[in-house]
């Protein structure tokens, strides 16, 4: 009576121990990002719809900008597509490229771009967004041939000044 074991084995240095991108936010500006931010906080995803309404209360509901930055640990070694959906402009750079540029006034509208990336590495990442009046949406997600589309989690997230241990 012969039994067979079975296991499943991760790179665990892929799978990311992210707390979020850094989010700083401006009140009363559109399209700029004068001074400092109104509010900076870690945001575990960029995955908002906030209606009629602002992230805070210290944030004025139309006629506000974000910035967020840090970085993003793809899984695989592989083109990912990253996917804004916002209202109104966005602009998205991944490893100090711009891959998104839709930088107008929009309905809730999605926007794509690709570039490749290698599994378990950190790289820079920024979206910028703007609200005008209306609706307020922003939303940042991926895909890759491994990777069926979601919201960037968490985990694969990292805020500014996350610095990755040194071995």
């Amino acid at each position: 009576d012969s039994q067979v074991a079975s296991a499943t084995f991760y790179k665990l240095s892929s799978l990311g121990t992210g707390t979020g991108l850094t989010g700083n936010y401006w009140s009363n500006q559109l399209m700029t990002f004068n001074g400092s931010p109104t509010l900076t906080r870690t945001d575990p995803t960029i995955n908002f719809d906030w209606g009629g309404g602002s992230p805070d209360p210290s944030i004025s509901a139309d006629h506000f900008t974000a910035r967020w930055t840090g970085d993003v640990q793809p899984v695989f070694s592989e083109t990912y597509t990253f996917y804004t959906t916002t209202d109104d402009g966005v602009r998205l750079w991944v490893n100090n490229q711009l891959v998104i540029d839709k930088w107008v006034d929009q309905g809730p509208t999605e926007w794509s771009g690709t570039i490749g990336l290698t599994g378990g590495y950190r790289y820079p990442v920024k979206m910028e967004y703007y609200e005008n009046g209306g609706g307020a949406v922003a939303k940042l997600s991926w895909s890759s041939p491994s990777t069926s589309k979601a919201i960037i989690p968490q985990s694969q997230l990292y805020p500014t000044n996350d610095l990755p241990p040194t071995v």
